[in-house]
């Protein structure tokens, strides 16, 4: 997995690129909490997801109540993380 970073005013995107497992969910979640960002957006419309990942990736973040927003999920990815405890972003 590959992580393009852009910031604009204050937010700060992070581009995933390639395929996120589970033995990525731990420095994906390290390089959100790095961030020195009013807002962290993960963007994974050019990434492929394992399940395993992202639920171990809403487990980290919820742990440290750590807010940040997600777009290019697809909806059962969506209805994982929800059920997980976390909270749909809006706009998603």
């Amino acid at each position: 997995m590959r992580i393009e970073r852009l910031e604009n005013e204050g937010r700060c995107e992070l581009l995933l690129r390639g395929e996120l497992r589970l033995e990525d969910a731990r420095a994906l979640f390290e390089q959100v909490l790095s961030e020195d960002c009013t807002q962290v957006v993960l963007d994974f419309s050019a990434c492929e997801v394992e399940d395993r990942a992202l639920s171990a990736l809403a487990d980290l973040v919820n742990g440290a109540h750590v807010q940040l927003a997600v777009r290019g999920l697809r909806e059962r990815q969506f209805r994982l993380l929800e059920y997980l405890g976390a909270a749909r972003p809006l706009g998603a």
